[in-house]
């Protein structure tokens, strides 16, 4: 009985610490309450992610897509926050031994509990911090004031091509020469267009809709001007069409596609924002056309400009481009007068790259808030924040976000056109060819009846 008691007391004993082992492992494993912790929040003023705006009573109010977020999470999360303004206004870059200046600095150096801005998310930073999953996706792009069209003395012909211009001279030439053939075959009473100025003339007017005072008699001329007629028709529509374009839209299109090709064009200068992820992007990358717009940047004095200054410039020059993150092109393509263009680069796509939260290494906040940014995504709650920064306060209609292309119509767009007046010609041909066997037989059957009458006398 007392071995038995005594291996009882054993059997307890040893449960007892399993289940308080267990708890510990299940309680390592539960996520980190955030209710009522008191957090301080590195951050940064940009406009529209973060900025102030004067109130009554010459009070403020901070505002913005960050805002918008931290105060979801806080509903969902229950914590409390104050900012703190990162004092030199950088977004964090190293600048010395094991030192990191900006809101990453605060973090690191254990200043701050979060940084909370659009801070882009790259390898170099995530050695210092842990992030959370992306809240906001990126690419690099570039922007630029929309090129105008210069329009000079013979700006009228700018709706076509030189050989569209030169094949409708041909067309004008083919017709006149043709309405003169057939002129020169038809019988006195058919001979209106017998002259070849008179011929150009009718051709002439045709062409601008205008109606001659004589008009041919004979099928073979009928069918070759209906041809014209239906050719000129078509022209001039689309020649007024294309010319009223241009003069109420007055855009061109740079022939670029890709950041890259700016490496193309030495007098079209371009810049970055110094000490921010687009300067770490291309100072590190490997890719070589990047290295050399890297290195045409930092040999000039105009490679660098800071994000206002740089929107300001694009605005005011045609010859600058300012790259930056895409997120700004999108709320800078919102506000008035319209006047940019913009064009992403096909060497950065949105995968991966984006904005995130950054936490001191190793805090369990960092999978706590990343759950929760997974479900604000999810619920369509990020997407409407965007909506409600990038969209509904647009200033422009989708029409003008982008730069109006103004194409020369070129022979290819409208050489249906020309194939179909050529058919009309040639089935004029073939019906005075016909016209003319007929004139002929019918000739040759009546002299031959004449003959044979003079020998019944």
């Amino acid at each position: 009985m007392f071995v038995l008691i005594i291996l009882t007391s054993l059997l307890l004993s040893t449960s007892s610490i399993l289940i308080k082992q267990i708890n510990k492992y299940n309680g390592s494993k539960n996520p980190v309450s955030t209710k009522g912790l008191d957090l301080t929040i590195s951050t940064i003023y940009d406009e529209p992610f973060l900025f102030e705006i004067s109130c009554l009573e010459n009070r403020t109010q901070r505002i913005g897509y960050i805002q918008d977020l931290i105060n979801e999470l806080q509903l969902r999360m229950g914590f409390e926050y104050k900012y703190v303004i990162v004092p030199d206004g950088n977004y964090g870059a190293p600048i010395g031994n094991d030192t990191w200046n900006g809101m990453v600095g605060e973090v690191y150096h254990g200043k701050a509990d979060m940084a909370f801005a659009d801070l882009t998310i790259n390898a170099m930073r995530s050695e210092v911090v842990d992030f959370t999953v992306p809240f906001m996706r990126i690419d690099y792009g570039m922007i630029f004031k929309k090129p105008t069209v210069k329009f000079g003395i013979v700006a009228y012909l700018m709706p076509f091509s030189k050989k569209v211009w030169f094949t409708i001279l041909g067309s004008l030439i083919l017709v006149s020469i043709t309405l003169y053939f057939f002129g020169l075959f038809c019988s006195s009473s058919n001979n209106q267009l017998e002259n070849i100025g008179c011929c150009f003339y009718f051709s002439f007017a045709c062409l601008f809709a205008q109606g001659p005072e004589t008009y041919p008699k004979s099928l073979a001329s009928r069918t070759a001007t209906v041809s014209w007629w239906f050719f000129s028709l078509a022209i001039l529509t689309i020649y007024t069409s294309s010319l009223t374009s241009m003069r109420t839209v007055n855009r061109a299109t740079l022939p670029l596609r890709t950041i890259e090709d700016l490496l193309d064009y030495p007098d079209f200068h371009f810049a970055i924002e110094p000490g921010q992820a687009a300067e770490l992007t291309f100072q590190t990358s490997t890719y070589e056309p990047f290295q050399r717009m890297y290195q045409d940047m930092i040999s000039r004095d105009t490679g660098f400009y800071l994000m206002q200054e740089g929107m300001d410039r694009a605005r005011s020059r045609n010859d600058f481009a300012f790259i930056v993150e895409s997120p700004y092109i999108e709320y800078e393509l919102t506000i008035a007068p319209c006047d940019l263009e913009v064009i992403f680069s096909t060497t950065s796509p949105k995968t991966g790259v984006g904005y995130g939260i950054a936490f001191p290494k190793g805090s369990p906040l960092t999978e706590v808030f990343s759950t929760k940014i997974l479900e604000l995504i999810e619920d369509g709650t990020i997407a409407t924040i965007h909506r409600r920064w990038f969209v509904t306060r647009s200033q422009c209609s989708e029409k003008k976000k982008f730069a109006e292309n103004v194409e020369v119509i070129v022979f290819k767009d409208i050489q249906g056109l020309f194939f179909t007046f050529g058919i009309g010609i040639v089935v004029a041909f073939v019906i005075f060819l016909v016209a003319s066997v007929f004139k002929v037989a019918k000739t040759k059957y009546n002299m031959q009846n004449c003959k044979n009458r003079q020998l019944n006398y």
